[in-house]
């Protein structure tokens, strides 16, 4: 999976990258040559070219992405590390450059330096979408709830179609306590994705912290009629029955997901439903 996303990331960048060959010129030919061989799987090959581009011009910050490129999707992240770097040293406006950068080093768990490159992206190109989607999905994991609703903002003003965009700033609002905005982005979600489970069960949640308890079930109705078998929609749905003063439809959710063998489903029997199985 991580070997495709990235091999759809650098093809269209080689592309690109092709469109402003020199002609003529000897680090261009093993550049170029390098781009054929990628494409047709000889990775080892494809290095050899990149490198004797690179020795014939040290600044051919093209020839040292594909090279990053090619060490990413061998495991050499070191090497990987040290190419992006170099490809961006040599053209600060590369701004593919960098954001293939901090999802490496995110990958490596150096998130401080992954954030740093996010920004270089933002800056040098505004209107880079997955790179706000990406700055905004960590800036949420680190408790960001602020910066990550404006880095959503910033994605969902370029693209208003994007059902995810708005399940992601509507998590945010969420954390930050402001329900009515989750429950309004929630909305969007699923008039978006009408099919998302996901966007209902969020949207249940926010409900059910509003005490809206018959709109959470209304919502864990419908994600339960996508997947019976999901055994969590029932813990969901019969604490929401309960806290409904449902009692009886509540211990029957919990029944079905002991059933299902869900691993709370006991404990939530013994403290609702005095344990009757």
């Amino acid at each position: 999976m991580y070997r495709s996303y990235l091999l759809l990331m650098l093809f269209p960048a080689m592309f690109f990258l092709n469109s402003c060959k020199q002609k003529g010129n000897e680090s261009e030919a093993h550049y170029l040559k390098g781009n054929d061989l990628l494409l047709n799987d000889d990775f080892p090959n494809a290095m050899k070219e990149y490198k004797i581009a690179i020795q014939s011009d040290p600044a051919n910050w093209r020839a040292s992405y594909q090279l990053a490129g090619v060490y990413e999707l061998e495991g050499d992240f070191q090497n990987a590390f040290y190419y992006f770097s170099k490809a961006v040293e040599i053209n600060p406006k590369f701004t593919l450059g960098y954001f293939n950068k901090a999802n490496l080093e995110e990958m490596i768990g150096d998130e401080k330096g992954s954030m740093k490159d996010l920004d270089m992206v933002i800056a040098n190109k505004s209107n880079f979408f997955l790179a706000l989607l990406t700055k905004g999905r960590k800036e949420y994991s680190s408790g960001h709830f602020k910066e990550a609703v404006s880095d959503f903002d910033s994605a969902i003003n370029l693209r208003r179609d994007f059902f995810l965009a708005y399940s992601m700033r509507g998590s945010c609002k969420f954390k930050s306590g402001d329900l009515a905005g989750a429950i309004s982005d929630f909305d969007m979600e699923i008039k978006l994705n009408p099919n998302h489970i996901m966007g209902y069960v969020n949207r249940a949640v926010a409900y059910g912290e509003q005490k809206n308890y018959r709109a959470a079930i209304n919502d864990i109705n419908a994600a339960v009629q996508f997947d019976s078998l999901w055994s969590q929609g029932y813990i969901y749905r019969g604490m929401f029955q309960y806290q409904a003063n449902i009692k009886d439809s509540a211990c029957s959710d919990f029944q079905t997901a002991l059933k299902l063998k869900n691993p709370q489903a006991e404990a939530y029997m013994k403290q609702y439903c005095n344990g009757v199985k």
